[in-house]
């Protein structure tokens, strides 16, 4: 009788935990759940081969790194790894369009880690810093380019209408040589042509704010008498004379004097002979 009961009593513990599995630590007959999903471990190519390579150990370098405007410096984008098939895409910027410009643009090959091309450079007054900047894969590469104003520099030739190039004739009724000297060889922004002329041991000089100028002989045959004479393979007799020259910007900087030795006729005046 007693184990009649036992066998009773049981039953209703099989049926209840046939309805509740988990209650009873069995797996029975329900579904077990499914594992969790493996993270992906790259980003595919648009041709489904190797993943598009980061941002990270990517960069950017302009060469020179600092150039007088108009000069084209060489830009070099390197990934971190190779581009994928069909390429990489770089996007560029630059802090300043006006004063050095970037395609917008630029694809470093399938298989390639490395690709280059030129910046354009403006003229600038004064030294300009610009950032130039690739994005790629969401990250971003910097590099910054100088670009600086011509060096100031002096130049210059003397011209007569009638003896030509490296001459002048002392004028009749004027207080002027015919010769022009011409600065317009001259670099950078120049404000201002500081001009000498000397003759034995005179010497006189004015400014300009124009490249040509005429030099202006205030004291005439004083400034001849001292002179010394020269003569020409051609049999043509002149006074020694050197002109100089200095270059000035507007910030009053000044170049260093350059020089040259001119051929001056007294054209008979002042007591010469010729």
């Amino acid at each position: 009788m007693l184990h009649t009961m036992l066998r009773l009593l049981a039953v209703p513990g099989l049926v209840l935990c046939s309805l509740v599995v988990a209650q009873c630590g069995g797996s029975g007959a329900g579904t077990a759940p499914s594992s969790s999903p493996t993270p992906s471990t790259g980003t595919p190519s648009p041709g489904g081969g190797a993943p598009a390579p980061g941002a990270a150990g990517s960069s950017l370098a302009v060469t020179p790194s600092s150039i007088q405007g108009q000069g084209q410096p060489q830009a070099t984008v390197t990934l971190a790894s190779a581009a994928p098939d069909g390429g990489a895409l770089v996007l560029m910027t630059t802090s300043n369009s006006t004063v050095a410009r970037v395609p917008a643009t630029v694809t470093v090959a399938a298989g390639s880690r490395s690709t280059t091309f030129l910046i354009d450079t403006s003229t600038v007054l004064a030294v300009t810093p610009v950032t130039i900047t690739a994005s790629y894969a969401g990250g971003t590469m910097a590099s910054t380019l100088t670009v600086v104003p011509p060096t100031l520099s002096a130049a210059f030739v003397v011209r007569s209408p009638l003896k030509g190039l490296g001459a002048c004739i002392m004028e009749e009724n004027t207080q002027e040589l015919d010769c022009l000297l011409d600065g317009s060889a001259s670099q950078g922004f120049v404000d201002s042509w500081i001009w000498t002329y000397t003759v034995g041991t005179s010497t006189l000089g004015h400014t300009s704010k124009d490249a040509g100028s005429h030099p202006q002989i205030s004291t005439k045959c004083t400034f001849l008498n001292t002179g010394t004479g020269g003569d020409g393979p051609n049999g043509d007799r002149f006074l020694n004379m050197e002109v100089t020259l200095q270059a000035q910007d507007r910030a009053g900087v000044r170049t260093e004097v350059v020089r040259q030795a001119v051929r001056l006729y007294p054209n008979r005046q002042c007591g010469f002979s010729y």
